[in-house]
């Protein structure tokens, strides 16, 4: 069997890794440099990070070589293969962690930079399973797999700036970008990097900025939030009201300790109609 691997970025409950065939290596997080957590599946992580209105005590790790190295042995033993799918190595160190334990355990593993997170590395596990189980080689998958990340796109708006300042993990941002006088900023992933998207005065225009923000007449559209589901709800209805097919889902305890509470996301795939 092929198996899909994921870090816990993606957000994925226990009945949809169960469903897709996916083993989830869970990133780790620390309160106060010394209480060690690691994180689960989405529902599990969801529940503990609503204890948590500050997460500012709290820092996250990357998943080890050794973590992936494990399950790549084990795996090896049954005499299965693997793709694993990571969040987007200009975020983390996890898919050079992922790679080194490939190379490792060497033939049949493979490693594919996603350049996203969350929604987005969703997607891509969803698409790379339906391929999988159609036949497609693992070498083919990953080549559409590039292909479509060039297409996917993702949008996030946070309260403040600082959490993902302090995180290291901004791209080009301008540092007046604030939430003073109700000024909303609105960013987005960029070839994997965190840029800057646009600004919104208030909540109503920070959800107009983000309907304004999709491209590529996607077929489906994933709003993600975490802290934020008065707001969700509300970007919902619009989306619906313009007929796109609307995913809901969460996102867990390691992105909101680098983005903050509370968050709001979408992500999308442009369609490859309006891609040609």
């Amino acid at each position: 069997m092929i198996y899909l691997l994921t870090d816990s970025t993606a957000c994925i409950s226990r009945k949809e890794a169960r469903e897709m065939g996916v083993i989830l290596i869970p990133m780790g997080y620390t309160r106060d440099g010394k209480d060690a957590f690691q994180e689960g599946y989405i529902e599990e992580s969801v529940a503990w990070a609503k204890n948590w209105q500050d997460l500012s005590p709290f820092s996250t790790s990357q998943v080890s070589t050794s973590s992936f190295l494990d399950v790549f042995l084990s795996l090896k033993e049954q005499g299965h293969q693997a793709l694993c799918l990571t969040i987007s190595s200009r975020l983390s160190g996890t898919y050079q962690n992922a790679v080194k334990a490939a190379e490792e355990a060497g033939e049949g593993f493979y490693v594919l930079d996603s350049r996203t997170t969350a929604g987005g590395l969703y997607l891509m596990l969803r698409q790379a399973r339906q391929r999988l189980n159609e036949g497609m080689a693992i070498e083919d998958v990953m080549e559409e797999l590039r292909a479509m990340r060039r297409l996917s796109h993702t949008i996030f708006t946070i309260q403040d700036m600082n959490p993902l300042r302090r995180s290291g993990r901004l791209g080009y941002v301008r540092s007046s970008v604030s939430t003073l006088l109700n000024l909303r900023p609105l960013l987005m992933l960029q070839d994997g990097s965190v840029v800057s998207h646009s600004l919104a005065r208030g909540k109503q225009d920070q959800l107009r900025q983000m309907l304004l923000g999709l491209s590529g007449n996607p077929r489906e559209v994933i709003i993600q939030e975490c802290g934020d589901e008065e707001a969700a709800d509300a970007l919902e209805e619009r989306m619906r009201e313009k007929g796109l097919e609307v995913i809901r889902r969460q996102i867990g305890i390691v992105l909101a300790i680098h983005l903050g509470l509370p968050v709001l996301s979408i992500a999308w795939v442009e369609s490859k109609e309006a891609a040609n």
